[in-house]
């Protein structure tokens, strides 16, 4: 009878857990799909997230996280859960769809047309998956075959708007300029609130030399969007057209308004003020376009011309070694470098100068004078890519910031993890930055009964418990020169805390953490010690009137000290995924950035969800050019709730 009545209990307690498990996915499914329906797509990553915790064979989250991801631009990330959900329902076509636009949004065309072609076969009438294949049949430059496949979607759905308007620009694009304004009459007839067709109908006019026509077009779009920095971008097109100078240009700062990173835009805006020999306006709209591209060759080819307009000849010959270092070929800089060095006196170095723009200009007309063989010359398409684009994504405006990925943030590592105590620590809780708990902290915490809790944080970004004059020894069970320590740290007193800290070294509990946070200690206190010695250097430079050369080296902080206890307390404990993380910011700020990178995954090994290590190494992987790593990373730090990983991944995982 015992024996019975144990089996009862247990199945009641079985049958009791699976029904939990049901209702806990459910629940937050559901709480992932309201926050999409909202726009809230870091809140539905982690409802999908901790649905997933409680059942991760069910394909319906991994789809939902895909829609989510894929609305932050993390493409990558989209294709990994749309891969999963297949790998669970391979007969859900929506998975396929949904994968097949995100390998077009990743330039994979072959293995997207793949993914249609799968749809098709599931749903062959589905107007949504034609357009789709017309999209990348368009992105592969097949504009016959994508007008075909926007032929079929109409064929389903008469009434498609979006398939007019993308038949119209195909239409375009083969200089159909008569067929493609038919079709973009039917886009905005079927649907008057669509924005980009009255747009794009508005551009296809300026191209019939109608802007007239053009601007009532984009006036009307404008009236449905007020804050899409792209509609007054074309509205400013109309307005120079037209004559109209003023105007465009209250139009061009309207959009760096909307998207202060627009480099394109201030560009134009530049390239006026110069036409109107206006060169103390243009000047410092080309300084704010080398800050956003400081790799255009045009921009400051352009700055060193406006620098030579206001007889700054040295600036001028800045500038123009500048353009020569993007674009060692490139005459025109020569030539205009032989002739500001010229005005400054440097006959030797004009001369020189002068004898380059003749040997290239001469190499050119041997090579038949085709401009096409100098650019030969450079292997590598994508360098020309980086040298003559300008940033002009035409999506920050007012309307976008509800998606993370279009803010505008300094791209900067996070920085080291201190234990500091806070406020609290709820499970779930949403950060900006991570506060994370080990065991070994996690078995203190239960201890110290204090009203916080110690954790591993960045020391500025947390919300830090007040600990006041009125500390009393043994009040928060906890050994008090770890309190002193945390708070001299805090406080700047950076010998106080050293002190503090090194008098727990040998205690068996509280080592680990003394010794972390003393590294720190020595981290900052070295930084501040450097950053004294240049302010001390540029008192000297000031008052001795020179400069320092080319050849000064970059000074970083003396952190050996720091690393090499770093390195004992990796050696004594060589699974602290939190030393190992510091170690990597020591590493990537030395510019030791494959032994940061090997940190970074030893960190990563030990704990897997600290989503600042994988940040911290995408952006050292960044560095070093391996976009591919450094984007994965990147997807993983947005799902462990980094949202400022979905800005990086807009701005490099294109």
């Amino acid at each position: 009878m015992r024996i019975i009545f144990n089996f009862i209990i247990g199945f009641a307690l079985l049958c009791s857990l699976s029904s939990k498990a049901q209702v806990n996915y459910r629940h937050f499914v559901l709480a992932g799909r309201i926050d999409l329906s909202e726009e809230r797509f870091l809140e539905a990553i982690q409802n999908f997230n901790t649905a997933l915790r409680y059942k991760s064979d069910h394909f319906e989250a991994y789809f939902l996280r895909g829609v989510a991801k894929f609305s932050l631009s993390d493409y990558q990330g989209a294709f990994e859960d749309f891969s999963k959900t297949l790998e669970i329902h391979p007969l859900y076509v929506r998975a396929w769809h949904y994968r097949g636009i995100t390998n077009d949004r990743l330039s994979n065309y072959f293995d997207a047309k793949a993914d249609f072609a799968r749809a098709l076969e599931i749903d062959p009438y589905d107007a949504d998956l034609h357009l789709a294949i017309g999209a990348t049949n368009m992105h592969m430059n097949d504009f016959g075959e994508a007008i075909k496949s926007y032929d079929m979607a109409l064929l389903i759905n008469p009434n498609m708007s979006n398939a007019y308007l993308n038949r119209g620009v195909a239409n375009r694009l083969l200089e159909r300029l008569g067929e493609a304004l038919e079709d973009l009459d039917k886009a905005v007839y079927h649907d008057y609130f669509n924005t980009e067709a009255w747009m794009r109908r508005g551009m296809i006019q300026l191209e019939l030399e109608a802007p007239d026509k053009a601007l009532k077009d984009f006036n009307e779009a404008l009236r449905l969007d007020e804050q899409n920095p792209l509609l007054y971008f074309q509205r400013a097109m109309a307005y120079l057209n037209m004559g109209d100078t003023t105007a465009a240009m209250q139009d061009y700062e309207t959009v760096n308004r909307l998207d202060s990173r627009n480099a394109l835009t201030y560009y134009n805006r530049a390239l006026i003020h110069s036409l109107q020999k206006d060169y103390e306006k243009a000047l410092p709209l080309y300084e704010v376009v080398t800050k956003i591209n400081p790799k255009n060759v045009y921009a400051w080819f352009n700055k060193g011309v406006t620098h030579f307009q206001l007889d700054e000849f040295e600036d001028a010959a800045v500038d123009f070694s500048r353009a020569i270092d993007l674009f060692p070929d490139f005459a025109g800089a020569w030539i205009n470098r032989s002739v500001a060095r010229e005005k400054s006196g440097d006959r030797k170095g004009s001369r020189a100068d002068y004898e380059q723009a003749m040997s290239i200009i001469k190499a050119l007309n041997n090579e038949g004078g085709n401009p096409d063989s100098l650019y030969a010359r450079y292997a590598d398409s994508t360098y020309f890519d980086q040298i003559f684009a300008l940033e002009s994504d035409f999506v920050s405006g007012e309307a976008q910031q509800s998606r993370v990925q279009f803010r505008q943030i300094d791209i900067v590592p996070f920085g080291l993890l201190s234990i500091v105590p806070v406020e609290e620590f709820p499970p779930g809780k949403k950060k900006t930055y991570g506060t994370y708990i080990d065991l070994g902290l996690s078995q203190l915490n239960t201890a110290i009964h204090a009203g916080f809790r110690l954790a591993f944080a960045e020391d500025e970004h947390v919300f830090l418990k007040v600990i006041g004059d009125s500390l009393i020894e043994g009040k928060y069970n906890l050994p008090n020169d770890f309190l002193l320590g945390i708070r001299y740290q805090h406080q700047g007193n950076y010998n106080k805390a050293i002190n503090a800290y090194t008098h727990l070294s040998g205690q068996k509990d509280w080592e680990l953490y003394a010794l972390t946070n003393l590294v720190n200690v020595m981290i900052e206190k070295a930084e501040l010690v450097l950053a004294e010695e240049q302010f001390d250097q540029a008192l000297m430079i000031t008052r001795q009137k020179h400069l320092p050369t080319s050849e000064t080296k970059v000074e970083v902080p003396d952190y050996s000290e720091s690393r090499m206890l770093m390195q004992q307390i990796l050696l004594n404990y060589p699974d602290f995924a939190f030393g190992w993380y510091n170690m990597g910011n020591i590493h990537m700020q030395n510019r030791d950035f494959h032994p940061a990178i090997d940190a970074y995954s030893e960190a990563i090994r030990y704990e897997p969800n600290l989503a600042e290590a994988y940040y911290n190494r995408a952006l050292t992987l960044l560095y070093l050019g391996e976009q591919e790593l450094a984007c994965n990373d990147l997807s993983k730090a947005g799902e462990l709730g980094l949202e400022e990983a979905y800005a990086v991944i807009k701005r490099y995982c294109k």
